[in-house]
């Protein structure tokens, strides 16, 4: 029921976002990030409602528990993908080939990757330039980042750092950055070429926080006065 419960959250927050954008229309919108949304696993109801979106380019889900990509199509159109900290296991990197064969970006930090040979088949993503494995199992061997380098001549950056390990200071597709673009565009009220949006169950609980400790503020101070 657990499940059941989160995959519908995810559903109305999309739905949610929709409608307080409704200066867009779904064409325009080429972002979608998840943060803290629980689900574990896609259904097709989620599948189909993405596809609603033609032009979706990046996608994130992020701190989801997410333990399986079953159920997702084919996006051949998204170049950015984020499931950083989810519980995804070797078996994830066969269908992120198979779904998302234009990936430019791949963030898997913080799951459960183990084998090397299983990391192998990325060499079949031909664009991918970026990529995050750190603090997976499979990177407990001493040698991983030469292996990684070595299977993928035409990285990049590998967690954030170029072949000599030097930090890359250019901007790559990172959520972070976009979600700090996002708090500009939204104090832009006429800009009608804003197309993402980003969703996190930790904002929502933030907000509400911030609305409970301002009305108990409120409520001491007429205590007082009525003293």
């Amino acid at each position: 029921m657990k499940g059941s419960s989160q995959k519908n959250k995810i559903l109305e927050q999309i739905q949610k976002q929709r409608r307080s954008q409704s200066r867009q229309n779904d064409s325009k919108i080429n972002f979608l990030h998840f943060q803290g949304i629980q689900i574990q696993e896609f259904n097709k109801e989620i599948d189909d409602y993405l596809k609603t979106f033609p032009n979706l380019q990046q996608l994130g889900f992020q701190r989801c528990k997410i333990e399986s990509l079953n159920n997702l199509s084919e996006y051949k159109n998204i170049n950015s993908l984020n499931f950083e900290e989810n519980v995804l296991d070797d078996g994830c990197l066969k269908m992120i080939v198979q779904k998302f064969p234009s990936l430019t970006f791949l963030n898997l930090k913080k799951n459960q990757i183990k084998e090397f040979n299983e990391i192998e088949q990325l060499k079949q993503l031909d664009q991918l330039t970026h990529l995050f494995l750190d603090k997976n199992p499979a990177c407990d061997d001493e040698n991983f980042t030469s292996k990684i380098w070595d299977l993928l001549p035409k990285l990049k950056a590998l967690d954030g750092k170029d072949k000599k390990g030097k930090v890359i200071k250019e901007k790559t597709e990172t959520y972070e950055d976009d979600e700090e673009d996002e708090d500009e565009d939204e104090e832009e009220a006429d800009d009608d070429d804003d197309d993402s949006f980003s969703i996190s169950d930790d904002e929502e609980d933030e907000e509400y926080s911030e609305e409970e400790e301002s009305e108990s503020e409120s409520n001491k101070k007429k205590k007082k006065v009525k003293k």
